[in-house]
């Protein structure tokens, strides 16, 4: 096998996971996160990827709404964005 790339990161994954089942809190946690989802409990709190997408989806809606309400904001912001980049650009070329 030419790549061992993948295999390495799988074999590292297992042995990985197998370190971390030695501590005994860490086996107990995961039994427990099994059995909740045997029974269909879900955590009480949201995940962290859950997080980031609300914070992710309100910036973007505020942004939106800021972009709605004043058009003459977004149009400031693109005059200035193509001032820096046309500058950038004589300084490039010139």
């Amino acid at each position: 096998m030419k790549n061992k790339l993948v295999p390495g990161i799988l074999l590292g994954a297992v042995i990985g996971g197998a370190a971390t089942l030695a501590d005994k809190s860490t086996r107990e946690s995961l039994k427990q996160s099994i059995q909740d989802a045997k029974n269909g409990n879900r955590q009480s709190k949201p995940s962290a990827i859950s997080n980031i997408k609300d914070e992710v989806l309100y910036w973007k809606d505020a942004i939106e709404e800021i972009r709605r309400n004043n058009p003459e904001l977004e149009k400031s912001l693109k005059d200035a964005k193509d001032t820096f980049v046309e500058k950038k650009n004589n300084r490039l070329n010139g």
